[in-house]
Order: C-alpha cells, then structure tokens, then sequence
C-alpha cells in the first residue's frame, strides 16, 4: 500500500541522483534553493520510491525534480504523486503549475492538462520544455 508525506530535501536526493542524475556528484543534483521548497515523497511498503519538490510563488507552483525508481515506473506511483500536487495546488487556490519538463517526458505531463510552452531549452545533455497547466480559481 502506497502513501504520501512530507519529507526533507536531503531524503530526495538519493532518488534524485538514481533515476536523473545517474554517476554524477551529489552537487549537481541539489538545488540551491532546497532549503525553501516543499518535498513529497510516495512510499510503498514504507520504501521511498517517487520524490517531487516544490517552490510557491505569489499565484504558480513550480515542481521540479519529480523522479521514480526505475523498477516502480509505469505503475501509477508519479500519477500518485503529481495529482496530490495538483490537488494541493487547486485547494490552496493557485493559477498556475509548470515545470522544465525533459522533452521525452512531455507526454506524461500532458495526460494531466499540461501544455508546452514556447519556451524550450537544453542543459546537461537534455532537451528541456516548460509545460504549464493553468488552474481553475475558486
């Protein structure tokens, strides 16, 4: 049975390196800001498998460094883990919430309402592309 809290920054990283950053050093895979974010992670059987941070601004939400265990993927544990984001999104009445999406994952992202923008970039050896989903205000 699988469930969702809150955890540390530093919980995130391990999962981070595995599944985005394979070999590299764990610099590359903290971002500077970690300390002001909020981070989830799914549990299943109480093992960490899928992390998501998150940064609040004024009316958006930006989720970066949402990754799986490979093993767990394609089993709905990210759909899990994304729309509880949305869920908290929506409640908390926010406008937008985007992310630098890889542009292999774009598809994913799109299942949930997000679309790409015109804005696309490459770092590290990827292709990036910033998707948004605008949200429905109460």
């Amino acid at each position: 049975m699988s469930h969702i809290e809150q955890i540390s920054h530093e919980l995130t990283w391990r999962i981070r390196r595995e599944v985005l950053y394979p070999g590299q050093p764990l610099d590359k895979i903290m971002l500077p800001d970690d300390e002001n974010g909020t981070h989830l992670g799914l549990f299943d059987e109480n093992k960490l498998i899928s992390v998501l941070s998150f940064f609040k601004n004024d009316h958006s939400i930006q989720f970066r460094k949402f990754a799986t265990l490979e093993s767990y993927q394609r089993k709905g544990y990210g759909t899990e883990l994304l729309n509880y984001l949305l869920e908290i999104a929506e409640a908390e009445n926010y406008q937008r919430i985007w992310c630098n999406a890889r542009k292999n994952a774009s598809g994913f992202y799109s299942k949930f309402g997000f679309i790409e923008t015109e804005n696309s970039f490459q770092k590290d050896g990827h292709d990036y592309v910033i998707m948004e989903k605008i949200l429905k205000t109460k």
